[in-house]
């Protein structure tokens, strides 16, 4: 029987064409909002702080800068790119 590869890897863009993306682990954040200022263009909050983190990838200079901003300031490291 051949093997496969689970799914969210089989769907991740490979190669030149590819760009990343912001990613956060929910289990690992405390809702603290201050991505949601730092990359206003790509992290909302719910209504209890927590982000909603768009998964548009990071084509353009200004989201990734806002992305890499947001990483860093990340008190738990819960965001990533990807």
């Amino acid at each position: 029987m051949a093997r496969t590869a689970p799914l969210r890897e089989a769907r991740q863009a490979t190669g030149p064409t590819a760009h990343p993306s912001l990613r956060i682990d929910p289990a690992i954040c405390d809702g603290v909002g201050i991505c949601a200022h730092l990359a206003p263009d790509l992290i909302t909050v719910d209504s209890w702080g927590y982000p909603i983190v768009s998964v548009t990838p990071l084509e353009r200079g200004s989201d990734r800068r806002q992305a890499e901003a947001a990483v860093r300031a990340c008190p738990r490291k819960a965001l990533f790119v990807r």
